[in-house]
């Protein structure tokens, strides 16, 4: 099959395409209906509740619409589809397969379907934006809206005193979950918005985006995660740290990065942190059931920890089963029986060794595409030297701040320690948005060879 892919971004600021590759043909852009599915499904990505079966949500159907909208686009324009994270997903779910037949617990395959969908869910991001590539703005600003009125909703319902609206249970006290049904993952929905936010320059006049950075900094402090806060945090250090990196260069960033991580080291030292969680633990409602409660939270975390671990060694090779942990725990018995809120631990308990290679293969993957996102490749080119021209670069007219991405993939990376963010939606969607600026980078730069190189190449299809 012939692959075609959008042209390259002109550098006059606008993303529009210029002519095709040699011996490509063009593609078609999206039509209004595509766009309107994938716009759907970035939308709905907060509507999670009521879960269906295999933990279904409505989220799914906009999303499963939208998959089936780009495929019908893209197949008909002849375009080969790319599968970015293939190889670390095809051992995650190797390792699952297995271990589901280890435990003969058939019913656990479900979550292996669960993350072939959103490996899926990732692919269709990555080849829409590729072969399209304004529909990167689609997906940021419809993700800053989204955000924004996810936030404003939670907010909302807080100062109005309206439970059902902000989404609070008796089983979470104060903190609110709005339709994520989990407070964990709404924290860490708006803090993927913020980065978005931050990365594409959405809304446009600065006032508006303070405004809408502020909203979601207090969305996420409703939902009384301690870890999304905490993965903010360090993914605005990791931010500002990349982003002098591609202005100023490494020596610089370097410097920038003792210097935070100087400020850091004082601060958790000379803090007394147990007062200042009496504190706020006597406060109101919002700072008992956030910081007040970190004390006994990463007491249950350390114990989950060490009983993960505990059930690593003394398991078998293979893994307990996706999704077993508690059951496997139960088993033991444990002195507490939950889910490893871990991603990292509950990979190894679950999946065996494979599972962690694959894990390992799957961050080294995001680690690169990233880097090359991010870094000082995605700016423009003078005489073939990344960085060193007036051009902005291919990504950087797509996406003005990608460094951000970057950010959001250390919040990411830091989540994983407080709770299971693989099976999170709008991480695949921030990971396709990656995979795909990422081909685009590629394309790009293929189109800058030498013509007689480009022509010379075998056909895309028959290597």
């Amino acid at each position: 099959m012939t692959t075609t892919a959008a042209a390259a971004p002109t550098t006059t600021g606008r993303a529009a395409a210029s002519a095709p590759l040699p011996g490509r043909r063009a593609v078609v852009p999206a039509s209004r209906s595509v766009r309107l599915l994938i716009a759907a499904a970035i939308a709905c990505m907060p509507v999670l509740t009521p879960t269906g079966p295999g933990n279904a949500s409505p989220a799914d159907l906009p999303i499963l619409l939208a998959m089936g909208g780009v495929l019908l686009w893209l197949s008909s324009n002849g375009v080969r589809l790319h599968v970015p994270y293939a190889a670390g997903m095809w051992l995650l779910v190797l390792a699952g397969a297995v271990a589901a037949l280890a435990s003969r617990d058939v019913r656990s395959t479900t979550v292996l379907g669960q993350d072939l969908f959103l490996l899926l869910w990732a692919a269709t991001i990555a080849n829409a934006v590729r072969a399209d590539h304004s529909l990167v703005r689609l997906v940021c600003v419809t993700w800053c809206w989204g955000g924004i009125v996810s936030a404003g909703l939670l907010v909302a319902g807080r100062l109005a005193g309206i439970p059902w609206l902000a989404g609070q249970t008796t089983r979470d006290g104060s903190r609110s979950a709005l339709t994520f049904g989990d407070p964990n993952l709404a924290g860490n929905y708006f803090v993927a918005c913020l980065f978005v936010v931050l990365a594409s320059r959405y809304p446009r006049r600065r006032l508006a985006r303070a405004a809408t950075v502020l909203l979601l900094v207090v969305a996420t402090v409703l939902t009384g995660s301690n870890g999304a806060m905490l993965g903010m945090v360090v993914g605005l250090g990791v931010g500002v740290v990349v982003g002098s990196w591609r202005s100023r260069g490494a020596i610089a960033a370097t410097g920038l990065a003792c210097v935070l991580a100087a400020a850091a080291g004082a601060v958790v030292t000379s803090v007394d942190w147990g007062s200042v969680q009496a504190s706020a633990a006597a406060g109101g409602p919002v700072l008992h059931d956030s910081f007040g409660r970190g004390d006994s939270s990463s007491q249950d975390r350390q114990v989950l920890f060490s009983e993960g671990v505990r059930l690593f060694w003394d398991g078998t090779l293979v893994g307990v089963g996706p999704g077993r942990t508690k059951e496997a725990l139960a088993s033991i018995p444990a002195p507490y029986v939950k889910e490893a809120h871990n991603d990292y631990v509950a990979t190894l308990v679950e999946l065996g060794l494979i599972g962690g290679v694959g894990l390992v293969v799957l961050l080294a993957s995001v680690a690169a595409r990233l880097a090359r996102v991010a870094g000082r490749r995605g700016r423009g080119m003078a005489e073939g030297v990344p960085g060193r021209s007036g051009d902005p670069g291919p990504v950087t007219v797509l996406v003005p701040s990608p460094h951000f991405l970057a950010a959001l993939g250390a919040a990411f990376l830091m989540a994983g320690l407080f709770y299971e963010v693989l099976h999170f939606r709008h991480l695949w969607a921030v990971l396709g948005l990656v995979a795909g600026l990422d081909l685009i980078l590629a394309d790009v730069a293929e189109s800058r060879r030498p013509a007689r190189e480009v022509l010379a190449a075998p056909a895309p299809g028959r290597r």
